[in-house]
């Protein structure tokens, strides 16, 4: 269990909503949810090669006080960092604290 103090990073988090424009194509865009205050813990990054292009991943675990509407299919935003929710779990069981395994990706 977390400490109120542990939580120091405000990151939001966001849904995908796709719409279609104006010649039936599917446009895809994030809206924000919910702003709030985690506890971020970054544990090991990567690099590697895809596309002819060099990459680098982060992966860590974000965690945040419960709430009952976080989805895996959601994504963080932490500053001008996007980060991908790769689980969410309700820790103990006990409705007090989510805790994500995450993954940053950059370019």
């Amino acid at each position: 269990m977390s400490r109120a103090g542990d939580y120091r990073s405000r990151i939001t988090f966001q849904k995908l909503v796709q719409t279609m424009n104006s010649i039936n194509e599917t446009v895809i865009s994030y809206e924000d949810v919910a702003t709030v205050w985690a506890a971020i813990d970054w544990q090991s990054g990567r690099r590697y090669e895809a596309a002819k292009q060099l990459n680098s991943e982060t992966d860590g675990v974000i965690r945040v006080r419960y709430r009952s509407d976080i989805r895996p299919e959601w994504r963080i935003k932490y500053g001008k960092r996007y980060i991908q929710i790769l689980s969410v779990a309700n820790s103990g069981e006990r409705d007090r604290e989510i805790i994500m395994n995450c993954k940053e990706l950059k370019d």
